[in-house]
């Protein structure tokens, strides 16, 4: 997130804001109010203002200034009348406070110009100022007689400003007390102390003491030369360009106060503060005497200056200043003791960063007014250690004193309740993750296909880490069941509930869990073995080298027209008894038996619904996907298997059927399955189908061993009353019509889910090859997709509302703060910004997300740059509350910027990238978190087009690469 910096403040934690958020928006909803108890230079509150609403407090007036402009910031055109009234007053202010002084000015211009250390040097010795010639004055507030506004002039010309900066500075204030608007003058101000910062002569970073001129001469001519008003007014154009359109509704409260006045105010009591951010000070030094002159700007009051032994201090400083008690060892720890007890006994939660040295023997901590352990040791104290969390960073940390970093652990101490409210670890689960290598091959998920199919061992890992035993793991897309199966097994010890809109998902979880493991297996595939020996006629051909009888395996043949049966054949895979495996070229038997129609009376040859999106034409029929033989083979398959009695093993049987029939229809050489009612015109492929079973068969058999394994404690139940530990039940409808009867509200631990991405896999139409042959039924009226087939109807519209009615159902079945994971992958950014809007009126909050590495599919090979292989699994935690939506000030091509230099960051770390990798490492998290997001998808259909403007795409790979 791009922010507005005034200062070059000490400890800003500007560049750990992110580190920050993640672990702080596990305590806090979005919305909810934070307080930046000591807001420093306002970065913090800046930063987290557009998720939160922000109060912000520091005892130093310039810090509270700064914090009312960042927060306060009036709209655009509020700023564009300010900056055209201010600069009329300005030159009218600036010329009648320079008419004195002329001919000091036209000196000091001459001499810099000339680069005259040593005539400057005597310019400013002679040039009367309280600490040169005025210091006899006993009340300096008569300086100020006529309503001058001299103070700068006549308190730090030649010191830490030259003397016509110091009119700059005196003609900028007075100008800002013209106006009225106390938000535009705290803007104003800020961009003073921006200028100031820019211009004053002293050490950088801060201005605790004003350099020598003979040691630092070239700084010090640099320093004069520099323009405070040019400053000023770049600083106002950032304000203006990043400020709002309109004024907020509510303006943000900024105190000005000591923490422990603070605490004890009824109007900050009465914020209603879910969590303080706390940033204290670290050591004994005074954070004052840095920044005392923002101070002196700020009050204007011609403070009396502090005298010390008889002498002016050396920082030049002023009566009044604030001393901190954290920044003494003797009160210090006292004050902290006092923010943990307030936060304990108000039930706010306490965020407290703390940075200290890494190495604690090497490195001195004698500055230090509170070591780390007992800065813990109170937190558990006070707490209790089960609600207090420590995350801590890697940080280079600033130090004035020096112009090296040293080494620092940057702690955040994290105190209250429990964090995530989910009280999950999803940093560890990510690790985990990442550590996996996904996969979907084990014996029971080897027995059929399913597209879209997820890993079973990223699932267990999700299911594992984010829910306990006896709870309910529900899927309201659940496809073929993984979520729910990897939730029953008899080590996971939950429930498993899922929803579908078509009968296929509750058929093959109801196989798997209630009638496969008690079916005699062996007595059921003996009896089929004798049907398939005796349909094994289909398939003989004449061996071409000796006239015995083989049986063919596979046959080549191009079908130039699909709805017809016109076919030519150009080789036949076969294996002969005497001569085994061989090749021939078709005689005119080969060609009866491949293209006569045997047996058609018990598969419905229906017309299938047109789509050319999926191949489908107007006309086409299930026949039209198989060669004759096999669409008669199937036809006997499916007459043995109605005419079995026991219901358990004709389920088997139709189990084994719909296992491999993606393989029985016409398919290509590599056997692509994604696509199940498309077929190629040339190169087709037709297989034995008994030699398809059988292979299945002995897959089933190895299966059944493992599924009494897994699951031999639990069940498929009819409806939820029936439900215990390692049962499952399975819905067969719209996701958006469950009912409480159905699966009550609160009653769900872990939502898993794997939504329809748009029109990318057509789940009801590919039903259509099944439902003939076994008679799961489909539901092309209820399900959630994007369908061009004109007999649907189904928009993209719908699709969204659709989607949102399905998520306020999540909302309500899933327990507040537990988390959803949805795998998701669409690379049009569109689609994010639409899915996430959905979620966030929902009140699902997103957390992180992950990549998961997937083999290629169809889509992947022929597009691979702008598909997304692989998941992405984003986790989003019930807030059951409305999300605000997210705002941003930063153009499209600041965001543009910060995603090509993620992408390079990582391109550099990791080497070669595909798309979804560049996508799921870090860039997309960074959009959602810093709601860049639909900004830029007003510009930018997808994360490609900027790839392609900054890398090298590598197409043996598949891969972006750095440009040379």
């Amino acid at each position: 997130m791009e922010l507005i910096k005034i200062l070059n403040y000490q400890g800003n934690k500007a560049s750990l804001m992110p580190f920050i958020s993640e672990n702080i928006r596990k305590y806090i909803s979005p919305g909810e109010k934070i307080c930046d108890l000591f807001a420093g230079s306002g970065s913090v509150g800046a930063y987290l203002k557009g998720s939160y609403s922000v109060v912000a407090n520091d005892a130093e007036l310039y810090s509270s200034i700064i914090s009312s402009s960042l927060l306060n910031t009036p709209s655009t055109s509020l700023l564009l009348n300010a900056k055209e009234a201010f600069f009329k007053g300005y030159k009218a202010n600036f010329r009648m406070l320079l008419s004195n002084h002329e001919e000091a000015v036209a000196k000091e211009r001459d001499l810099l110009v000339s680069d005259s250390t040593n005539g400057i040097i005597s310019l400013y010795e002679s040039f009367p100022t309280i600490w040169n010639g005025l210091d006899e004055l006993i009340n300096y507030k008569q300086l100020d007689k006529d309503n001058q506004y001299n103070l700068f002039l006549y308190y730090y010309s030649g010191s830490y400003f030259g003397i016509e900066q110091s009119i700059q500075i005196d003609s900028i204030i007075k100008t800002i007390h013209e106006v009225d608007s106390i938000e535009t003058q705290n803007v104003l101000l800020s961009c003073l102390f921006y200028a100031m910062n820019e211009t004053v002569f002293s050490k950088d970073g801060h201005m605790a003491q004003p350099l020598n001129v003979e040691k630092n001469s070239t700084r010090h001519l640099k320093q004069r030369k520099r323009n405070v008003i040019a400053y000023f007014e770049a600083k106002l154009d950032e304000f203006i360009e990043k400020s709002p359109e309109s004024e907020p509704i509510e303006k943000s409260k900024v105190f000005n106060q000591d923490m422990s006045a603070l605490l004890k105010d009824p109007e900050f009591n009465q914020q209603q503060i879910k969590l303080i951010y706390a940033d204290p000070p670290y050591t004994d030094m005074q954070y004052s005497r840095y920044y005392h002159l923002l101070n002196v700007a700020a009050k204007y009051d011609y403070p009396e200056p502090t005298i010390s032994r008889g002498k002016f201090t050396k920082g030049l400083y002023t009566e009044g200043r604030n001393q901190s008690d954290l920044s003494k060892k003797s009160t210090a720890k006292g004050r902290l003791e006092e923010l943990f007890n307030y936060c304990h006994e108000n039930g706010v939660v306490l965020a407290l960063s703390y940075a200290y040295p890494k190495d604690k023997s090497n490195q001195k901590t004698d500055r230090y007014t509170v070591s780390i352990e007992e800065l813990v040791d109170i937190a558990k104290r006070v707490f209790g250690n089960k609600r207090v969390q420590i995350e801590l960073k890697d940080y280079q940390h600033a130090n004035n004193r020096n112009s090296s970093t040293k080494e620092v652990f940057e702690y955040l101490i994290l105190c209250g309740q429990e964090a995530h409210k989910s009280q999950y670890d999803l940093i560890k689960l990510k690790n985990e993750i990442k550590g996996l290598t996904p996969t979907s091959k084990n014996p029971v998920y080897n027995t059929h296909l399913y597209w879209s199919q997820k890993s079973f061992n990223v699932i267990d890992s999700l299911i594992t880490h984010l829910s306990s035993e006896n709870d309910i793991v529900f899927d309201p897309f659940m496809g073929s069941g993984v979520t729910l199966l990897e939730a029953v097994q008899g080590n996971m010890n939950r429930i498993g509930i899922g929803c579908d809109v078509n009968e296929m998902s509750k058929f093959i979880t109801s196989s798997i869990l209630n009638d496969i493991p008690h079916s005699d297996l062996n007595q059921l595939f003996s009896n089929l073995e004798n049907k398939l020996n005796d349909l094994s006629h289909y398939y003989e051909t004449k061996c071409d080298n000796c006239d015995g009888i083989g049986i063919t395996s596979k046959v080549v043949f191009d079908k130039p027209e699909r709805t017809t049966n016109s076919f030519s054949i150009k080789a036949i895979s076969y294996t002969c008894p005497n001569c085994k495996k061989r090749v021939k070229e078709p005689d005119e038997d080969d060609y009866a038996k491949f293209s006569t129609v045997e047996n058609d009376r018990f598969v419905p040859n229906v017309h299938l619904i047109q789509n050319s999106k999926i191949a489908v034409g107007a006309s086409d029929r299930i026949s039209d996907i198989f060669t004759p033989r096999n669409f008669s083979v199937l036809n006997e398959i499916v007459e043995y298997i109605q005419a079995t009695d026991n219901d358990e093993d004709r389920n088997v049987l139709n189990y084994l059927l719909m296992s491999m029939l993606h393989l029985a229809k016409i398919t290509d050489t590599h056997s692509n399955s994604q696509w199940p009612l498309w077929i190629p015109k040339s190169n087709c492929v037709e297989k034995n189908i008994i030699d398809l079973l059988r292979r299945r068969i002995k897959n089933l058999v190895k299966a059944q061993k493992y599924i009494i394994q897994h699951y031999a404690n639990g069940k498929l139940a009819s409806n939820y009353s029936e439900l215990n530990a390692n049962d499952a039940l399975v819905l067969i409808k719209g996701s958006q019509y469950i009912t409480n009867d159905d699966i009550p509200d609160d009653s769900v631990s872990l939502i898993i889910t794997d939504p329809p991405y748009m029109d990318q896999v057509l789940y009801s139409e590919y039903m259509q090859l099944y439902k003939p042959f076994i008679g799961v039924g489909f539901n092309l009226q209820d399900e959630i997709i994007v369908s061009s087939a004109p007999e649907r109807n189904k928009s993209k519209d719908e699709y969204f509302t659709l989607l949102y009615e399905v998520f306020d159902m999540c909302k309500r079945k899933l327990k507040e703060n537990n988390i959803m994971c949805l795998f998701f992958h669409d690379s049009n950014l569109d689609v994010w910004v639409k899915l996430l809007q959905i979620l966030e009126r929902n009140g699902f909050k997103f957390i992180s997300q992950e990549h998961i590495k997937k083999s290629k599919t169809v889509k992947n090979i022929l597009s691979p740059k702008k598909s997304l292989s692989g998941d992405a699994v984003l986790f989003f935690e019930n807030t059951r509350q409305e999300l605000p939506k997210p705002i941003t000030n930063t153009s499209v091509e600041d965001i543009k910027d910060s995603v090509v230099m993620v992408a390079k960051k990582l391109l550099e770390k990791h080497g070669d990238l595909s798309t979804p990798e560049l996508y799921d490492m870090g860039i997309m998290e960074m959009l959602i978190e810093n709601g860049w997001l639909e900004q830029l998808s007003k510009k930018y259909k997808s994360l490609v087009e900027i790839f392609e403007e900054h890398f090298i795409w590598k197409k043996d790979s598949a891969k972006w690469h750095l440009q040379a």
